[in-house]
C-alpha cells in the first residue's frame, strides 16, 4: 500500500509539489512564519542576542532551512527590514492642490503617525543600534529613507509648481519638514515610548512644525 493510499491523499493533491517540494502557497506561508518569528526575536534580543535556533523553533522549521533560505542571521535581518517597508505612496495620499498649510498638516500627521507607531518605533531603535554591525544595512536604510521621503518631496514640488514655497531644493525641504514633525531623533534617542508621544502630542508637534515651516518657506501664506 502506497503512502498516498495509506493516508487517503489523492495522487494529484495540490498540497504536494513534484519531488516532495512544498507548493508555492506553503513556501509563502513558511516565509511569513519565519519573518514573524524573526521580528519577535530581533525586537526582544537584538541581532547579537537573537539565535537562529530560536527563530527556527518559533517558525516551526529547521535551522538548516533558515540557512538555506537566508544564508546568515544578518541576511535574515536585512530581509525582514525589506519586507517591513510599506507602500509609502499610499500612506501619503494628499491632495497637493489644497492650501499649503492644509497639505503640510496632513503630511505631518502621516509622518508622525508612522514614526511613533509602537512597532515602528521599537524596530527603528533596533535598526539604529545595529547599523555599524550589519554589512549593507546603512545603504538599505538610506534606500528606505529615500522611499519614505519621496511622497513628501513630490507634494512640496507640486506646491512649488503651483506658486507656493521659496525653497530651491525640494529634497532638502522634505528632510527638514520630516525632522520638524518628529523633533529629529530626540524621541528616538531619548527612549520615549509611543505612549508618551500620544496622538494629541503628535498633533501638537505637527502644528508647530507646520507653523515653523510656513514661516520659513511660505511667507506669503503664513500670516
Amino acid at each position: 500500500m502506497t503512502f498516498f493510499r495509506l493516508y487517503n491523499i489523492p495522487m494529484s493533491s495540490p498540497s504536494l509539489a513534484a519531488a516532495g517540494r512544498p507548493t508555492l502557497d506553503a513556501a509563502k506561508e513558511l516565509a511569513a512564519r519565519i519573518l514573524e518569528a524573526a521580528r519577535l526575536e530581533f525586537l526582544a534580543k537584538g541581532i547579537e542576542g537573537a539565535s537562529m535556533e530560536g527563530i527556527a523553533a518559533a517558525a516551526g522549521c529547521s535551522k538548516l532551512t533558515l540557512y538555506r533560505r537566508y544564508g546568515s542571521k544578518h541576511e535574515l535581518f536585512m530581509t525582514l527590514v525589506k519586507e517591513r517597508a510599506p507602500d509609502y505612496a499610499v500612506q501619503f495620499h494628499v491632495d497637493a492642490t489644497q492650501p499649503p498649510a492644509t497639505v503640510l498638516y496632513q503630511l505631518g500627521l502621516v509622518v508622525a503617525g508612522f514614526f511613533f507607531d509602537p512597532e515602528n518605533l521599537r524596530f527603528v531603535r533596533v535598526v539604529v543600534s545595529e547599523m555599524s554591525r550589519v554589512d549593507g544595512l546603512p545603504a538599505l536604510i538610506k534606500e528606505q529613507a529615500d522611499r519614505f521621503r519621496e511622497p513628501v518631496r513630490q507634494c512640496l514640488a507640486t506646491l512649488k509648481a503651483n506658486g507656493h514655497g521659496t525653497y530651491d531644493d525640494c529634497t532638502l525641504a522634505a528632510i527638514q519638514f520630516i525632522n520638524l514633525c518628529v523633533l529629529g531623533h530626540f524621541y528616538l534617542l531619548a527612549g520615549y515610548t509611543s505612549d508618551q508621544v500620544a496622538v494629541d502630542e503628535q498633533e501638537k508637534m505637527v502644528r508647530s512644525a507646520v507653523a515653523m515651516f510656513m514661516a520659513g518657506y511660505f511667507p506669503q501664506n503664513s500670516g
